[in-house]
């Protein structure tokens, strides 16, 4: 069974609210950054698989990337996202850092439970 709590910030809603009105992004702005992280993430994590770094990949939908290797793909992940944001939307580090911190823990949460999903339909 996954474990998505551990990843999850506590009221996400709340703190994506918080950083649409510190960054003054327009919410146009914010459904390209959604779009372009959860692009990012699912591109990095089929690359890491095609690698064959299964157990990291694993931990990381997970929510505990415990092992180093496992804190070192989720920082690459980062900085990935982040540079990403950065060049496609013209971002100051500073937000696209916080948005990140925000959309990942959702996304990996949200492509965690669909992977679940679909494999709890094929047993059945």
């Amino acid at each position: 069974m996954i474990h998505m709590r551990a990843f999850l910030p506590k009221h996400p809603d709340m703190k994506l609210q918080e950083l649409l009105q510190w960054s003054r992004l327009r919410q146009e702005q914010l459904s390209k950054a959604i779009l372009i992280t959860k692009d990012s993430v699912l591109d990095f994590l089929k690359r890491q698989l095609e690698r064959g770094n299964w157990r990291e990949v694993q931990e990381i939908l997970k929510g505990k990337p415990m092992t180093r290797a496992g804190r070192f793909m989720m920082q690459q992940m980062r900085d990935n996202i982040v540079s990403n944001l950065i060049m496609r939307l013209g971002l100051r580090r500073i937000i696209a850092v916080g948005i990140a911190v925000v959309l990942i823990p959702l996304i990996l949460a949200k492509v965690g439970g669909e992977l679940m999903s679909k494999y709890k339909n094929t047993d059945n």
